[in-house]
């Protein structure tokens, strides 16, 4: 089998670009014309993004299935494909049930098209170089989130020409990746079946999916939410002597959320100076101060300040999360992966729908407190030791 190496990182960052920051974060950067166009309540503008959350926790199972039963390529198309139906049929969407329908059908792009990525870099990338390359093609989110700012700036009322512009990088992005990657077996053939209950909560990993499930319930809020909460009630903002209007600002916002997340590429390099645990310490600390940021400190400088950190931030988190799996999983990376994301995703639709049952009662601010809380939760569950690196050759 030949190794791609970097070969891989351009189509890799593209495809995640495609199904997390453009088909499952996208939403919460339009979700106030969502609520305009379609006349929709706070409640089930809530229940939509938990939809897409809900699409992808039932879609990573199969990727997970898939990851053991056929070759990642084939995954990794389905994935793309969904992305880029899902986004067209936003795009499209002249009634709620469509866009629900879209939301839903994009959201299940990520458990298929980056699920078996663990598999691919295990197979596909030379040993001493894995690490760097999956924290680089991790922060393929960030990219997604990046363009989607600009887009929605330049086409301003024009959402719709936005989401076919997502849709056709969604479909340019699979293809790409598909036809530079080669045909690879599944590795580990006849093993989803035969892992049970001990396997999932021995050797850390019960605590590794634990940590997931929490940090997804509280960093969904965020990403759901957080351009409603910085624009909700607003008629112009003041940034450095310029006024912007709500719409505009939230795409400034959301802009940078994205360009922070370039950070992201360099987490390999610090799991490597003091390891998964310390650094998801420090990552998910950042998460928490972001999070709080944004419910006490309405100021541009504030909101602006809270995405530089939770965008950088929270690429870092997700690429940690990942090298812990894989850590603890070296037998059987793509399950050990797959599950982890299984669990984050999980957390990610609760979020929502806890939003959705308590907006009525509960003001947006303090469910970002309520979220913030959860993020510094986490700290107490982290494993006091380090647990080893990953065996190189695994």
């Amino acid at each position: 089998m030949k190794l791609l190496d970097y070969r891989l990182v351009a189509p890799g960052v593209c495809i995640v670009a495609t199904s997390y920051g453009l088909a499952r974060y996208a939403y919460g950067l339009f979700l106030p014309v969502f609520r305009e166009v379609f006349d929709l309540s706070d409640r089930l503008l809530a229940l939509t993004a938990a939809a897409s959350y809900a699409s992808y926790f039932l879609i990573t199972l199969a990727g997970i299935y898939l990851s053991t039963r056929v070759g990642p390529r084939l995954s990794v198309l389905l994935g793309g494909l969904a992305a880029a139906l899902g986004m067209a049929l936003i795009a499209g969407a002249t009634a709620p049930w469509m866009l629900i329908l879209g939301v839903t059908v994009a959201g299940v792009s990520p458990g298929l098209a980056y699920t078996p990525f663990s598999e691919i870099i295990v197979t596909l990338v030379t040993a001493p170089r894995r690490k760097g390359i999956y924290s680089v093609i991790n922060s393929g989110t960030s990219l997604g989130v990046m363009l989607s700012g600009p887009v929605a700036i330049l086409l301003g009322e024009s959402w719709r020409m936005a989401w076919a512009i997502f849709a056709g990088f969604g479909l340019l992005s699979t293809l790409w990746c598909v036809a530079i990657l080669p045909p690879v077996a599944a590795r580990n053939a006849g093993g989803f079946g035969q892992l049970d209950w001990r396997w999932m909560t021995t050797g850390g990993r019960g605590r590794l999916f634990a940590v997931a499930f929490l940090i997804g319930i509280a960093t969904s809020i965020y990403w759901a939410f957080s351009v409603d909460l910085v624009t909700a009630g607003r008629t112009t903002i003041v940034l450095a002597g310029h006024r912007l209007d709500p719409a505009t600002f939230g795409q400034v916002f959301w802009s940078l959320v994205g360009l922070a997340g370039f950070a992201g590429a360099f987490a390999g390099r610090i799991v490597g100076r003091i390891g998964p645990i310390r650094s998801l310490a420090v990552f998910q600390a950042g998460i928490a101060v972001a999070t709080l940021m944004l419910a006490a400190g309405q100021g541009p400088v504030a909101v602006l300040g809270s995405g530089l950190v939770f965008g950088g931030f929270f690429v870092f988190m997700a690429a940690t999360l990942g090298m812990w799996s894989l850590d603890l999983s070296a037998e059987a990376p793509a399950v050990g992966f797959g599950l982890t994301f299984l669990l984050l995703s999980a957390g990610q639709f609760v979020g929502p729908m806890l939003v959705g049952l308590m907006i009525g009662w509960v003001p947006l601010p303090a469910l970002f407190v309520l979220a913030g809380g959860a993020s510094l939760a986490v700290l107490a569950l982290l494993p006091r030791r380090s647990v080893p690196a990953l065996a190189e050759g695994a």
